[in-house]
């Protein structure tokens, strides 16, 4: 009796482990010439899924994302092997692993390099010699301080 219990189980652990390999990938497929409407982009990228997926409906709900605008191309949850097919398919430029990144702090010496620190580690004093500028900043609470790369070099200028 507990063999029979077993049974669908053991028939269900490839089934399982394939879906735990799927990962998010992303297929490129070049720089749109503008003959296609969005509309059509999408379709086409459904298309593609269709030809690695088991069914027009799994190849929908692996759809992820489909880039219309600037690039050609889409995200979707794959397999390695449905990828690797996937790649070899005429008019695929790329397909590759998607490899989110956490940002990370970039700087522990935000303080120092604002000059509110002085040499002794300490804040420094304001015009009436008080230590408290820090403490009236709120230690930097809520303020978010970014960067805006425009990627202009002023040696060109």
């Amino acid at each position: 009796m507990k063999l029979t219990f077993f049974f669908p189980i053991l028939l269900l652990l490839p089934l399982l482990a394939s879906c735990s390999e799927k990962q998010v990938y992303i297929v490129y497929f070049g720089e749109h010439n503008g003959e296609k409407e969005v509309n059509e982009i999408e379709e086409t990228h459904h298309s593609y899924l269709s030809v690695v997926k088991e069914s027009e409906v799994e190849a929908r709900e692996s759809l992820l994302y489909s880039y219309k605008h600037n690039i050609n191309g889409f995200s979707a949850l794959l397999t390695p092997e449905e990828a690797s097919k996937l790649s070899k398919l005429e008019g695929v430029a790329s397909v590759f692993r998607s490899r989110p990144r956490k940002y990370s702090l970039q700087t522990t010496r935000s303080w120092e390099f604002v000059g509110l620190l002085g040499d002794d580690g300490r804040a420094k004093k304001n015009v009436r010699g008080e230590r408290d500028v820090i403490r009236k900043a709120k230690f930097g609470k809520d303020i978010i301080v970014g960067l805006l790369d425009t990627g202009n070099n002023s040696n060109f200028i």
